[in-house]
C-alpha cells in the first residue's frame, strides 16, 4: 500500500479535528467578543455553510481513506460525527439564519421590545443551543475516533 492513503486518512482527521476545535472554541468566542452582534452574525453566515459541510463530509473521507478495516467503534464515532455536521448544515443552520433575519428586521424597525422579537430571541436561543450541542457531539466523536486512530498507530 502506498503512503498516500494513510497520509490522506491522517491529514483528513487532523484537519477537521483541529479546525473544528480551533474555530469552535478559540476563534468564534474571540470574534463574538470583538464584533457587534450583527457583524458576528454576518461572519458566521459566511463561515458556517463551509464549516458544517466540512464537518459532514470529513467523516466520510476519513472512513473512505482508512488504511485498515474499520471496527464498530470507528464506524460509530464517524457516523455520529457525520450526523452532527449534517444536522447543523441542513437543519439548524437554515432555521437559525431565518430566525436571525426576522429578528434583525424587527430591530431595524425599532421593535426590540415587541412580543414577536422576544419570541424570536427565545426560539433562536433554543435552536442555537441545539446547534452548539450537535457541534460538540461532532467534535467529541472526532476526538473519540482520534483515540481509536492513536491506538492503531501505537500497535504498529
Amino acid at each position: 500500500m502506498s503512503a498516500l492513503l494513510p497520509a490522506a486518512h491522517l491529514y483528513s482527521w487532523a484537519a477537521i479535528w483541529g479546525g473544528s476545535g480551533y474555530y469552535s472554541y478559540v476563534a468564534s468566542p474571540i470574534a463574538f467578543k470583538t464584533l457587534s452582534r450583527k457583524e458576528f452574525g454576518a461572519l458566521q453566515n459566511k463561515v458556517f455553510p463551509h464549516f458544517f459541510l466540512a464537518q459532514t463530509l470529513a467523516p466520510l473521507v476519513i472512513g473512505a481513506t482508512a488504511p485498515y478495516l474499520l471496527g464498530t467503534g470507528a464506524l460509530a464515532t464517524l457516523g455520529v460525527a457525520f450526523i452532527g455536521g449534517a444536522a447543523n448544515k441542513w437543519w439548524l443552520l437554515p432555521v437559525c439564519k431565518d430566525i436571525k433575519e426576522k429578528r434583525f428586521i424587527l430591530e431595524d424597525a425599532g421593535q426590540t421590545d415587541s412580543e414577536e422579537h422576544k419570541r424570536l430571541t427565545k426560539e433562536f436561543g433554543k435552536m442555537h443551543g441545539l446547534s452548539l450541542a450537535f457541534n460538540m457531539v461532532n467534535f467529541l466523536a472526532l476526538t473519540g475516533y482520534g483515540y481509536i486512530l492513536l491506538k492503531g498507530l501505537i500497535r504498529k
